[in-house]
């Protein structure tokens, strides 16, 4: 994946699981591949409310030196050390996007 959104920031990947990338501030963070899938997903559900969303990510980053949007930060799938750690509804949330992922299997057994 290109990661179009983060193409104004250095990309410092420091494994091959997880994009990290570095803002001309030296501001830090990670994005993880489960986190830019639910992006994806707003942006082909919800597309006008995509750039608010993104925005938000910016804003975040801006706002802290090491940030990492995880998928489940219960269980990251990575250790990030220090960073903060933001799933996709802390964002979505801070900007009143209220999006329900409904790409997962049913409930309901046979």
């Amino acid at each position: 994946m290109n990661y179009e959104e983060f193409k104004n920031y250095k990309e410092v990947t420091d494994n091959k699981f997880v994009k990290k990338f570095r803002s001309l501030e030296g501001h830090e963070f990670y994005i993880e591949p489960a986190f830019y899938t639910q992006l994806q997903g707003l942006n082909e559900r919800y597309p006008e409310n995509y750039n608010k969303v993104v925005d938000e990510i910016h804003k975040q980053v801006k706002a802290n030196k090491l940030i990492a949007f995880v998928y489940d930060f219960e269980n990251p799938f990575l250790d990030y050390g220090d960073a903060i750690l933001r799933e996709f509804t802390d964002v979505t949330d801070a900007v009143k996007v209220f999006y329900e992922d409904k790409s997962r299997g049913s409930d309901y057994g046979d």
